[in-house]
């Protein structure tokens, strides 16, 4: 994909709005990548390279996918809202980083309502992915540019194995894996009804805006 020509001021500043905790996901390398040196390690150098070769939309997309996983997990879901969960993949074609299309090889659908799940339990050993191949991109379909990604999380343990929020060094860290959790896309009828919520809304501004010109011209005219 050809980089598109912007300033270094411009890079400076998407960079800088990268979230740091974009490092926690990792990205999983397939069998022939292992011993690649420039594979990136997780999704906070992936959208440092994009940036590098010029692929600005590409880093953009990383860091609003991210923000959006990011955002659902500080509000802690309870596991009974509508939300896609499963283990996502990088697209390094567009930047879309999400669970694949179709949910990916190996997909199984949740039984509660509204959740699918892409086997993240049953392939838990990263082993078990060289296995199966990523994709296809849920955004532009791409089939060999991508990589699994892993979300993952360190909790804090006492020797005991309870969890422990005191910064005692002597306490054992470890790295959990956390599902990929997106919300599903709208349906048509969603789509009309926000469509139309947006023109109403719009509608609304426009009319205090001339309302409130016409009552400043009328106070002028006074």
């Amino acid at each position: 994909m050809a980089g598109q020509e912007v300033s270094g001021e411009l890079l400076r500043e998407i960079e800088l709005k990268i979230d740091i905790r974009s490092a926690s996901i990792l990205i999983i390398p397939k069998q022939d990548e292992m011993n690649d040196t420039n594979m990136p390690k997780n999704l906070h150098n992936a959208a440092e390279l994009f940036l590098r070769v010029g692929m600005v939309n590409a880093a953009e997309t990383v860091k609003k996918n991210v923000a959006q996983l990011l955002d659902i997990y500080s509000n802690n879901p309870d596991g009974k809202s509508n939300f896609i969960v499963g283990r996502g993949n990088v697209c390094w074609a567009c930047g879309h980083c999400g669970i694949p299309k179709g949910g990916g090889g190996g997909a199984k659908k949740n039984q509660n309502k509204g959740n699918h799940n892409n086997n993240i339990q049953d392939d838990n050993d990263d082993d078990l992915l060289y296995k199966i191949p990523p994709g296809p991109c849920n955004k532009c379909g791409e089939t060999e540019q991508v990589n699994w990604i892993k979300v993952t999380t360190t909790t804090t343990t006492t020797q005991t194995g309870v969890l422990d929020k005191t910064k005692n060094n002597n306490n054992a860290k470890k790295e959990e894996e956390l599902p990929w959790i997106e919300t599903p896309p709208l349906s048509e009828e969603e789509l009309k009804k926000k469509k139309e919520a947006q023109l109403l809304a719009k509608r609304k501004e426009v009319e205090e805006q001339v309302k409130r010109a016409l009552e400043e011209r009328e106070r002028k005219n006074l």
